[in-house]
């Protein structure tokens, strides 16, 4: 072999490592993407449990609909550490008030076939509204920032 056929199999051994470089890098990147996704879909899933297992416990106990109401709203801003003060927050909980009730009329049917407004449509719809209106998830809300302490040794 001369100089140069052994410069010319170098330099294909060069790309051939840089695209293998490349496309691991990019596998890489795809992967933590991926990741993040189901962390956030994980995250979101049983944040929405607790919210309505919340939302549950308060609301189907009520005698009437207004009762539902006026625990479920209660209940919704103890979640979201809110109080209701601003006139953005009286408008989300307004706009998930249908969420509210229609828990509310599916624990006050005793036939399961009876039409009452499905829970997970009336949440899906709010979801909706809330990421077009405020730019965000509305679970994202719901996001502890957890604080890290420094270390102390005794």
């Amino acid at each position: 072999m001369t100089a140069k056929p052994a410069d010319n199999y170098i330099r294909e051994l060069e790309q051939v490592a840089q695209a293998a470089n490349v496309a691991e890098e990019a596998y890489r990147n795809e992967a933590m993407r991926r990741i993040r996704e189901f962390e956030q879909e994980r995250a979101f899933a049983f944040r929405r449990l607790n919210l309505l297992r919340s939302l549950s416990s308060a609301v189907l106990a009520a005698k009437d609909q207004e009762e539902a109401a006026a625990h479920g709203t209660t209940a919704l801003l103890r979640e979201l550490n809110w109080t209701g003060a601003s006139d953005p927050q009286r408008e989300v909980v307004n706009r998930f008030l249908p969420v509210i009730t229609a828990l509310w009329q599916t624990g006050q049917s005793e036939d399961a076939a009876a039409e009452t407004p499905s829970v997970a449509a009336e949440l899906s719809d709010f979801e909706k509204w809330f990421a077009t209106n405020r730019n965000a998830p509305f679970l994202s809300l719901m996001e502890v920032e957890i604080q890290e302490l420094p270390l102390v040794e005794v």
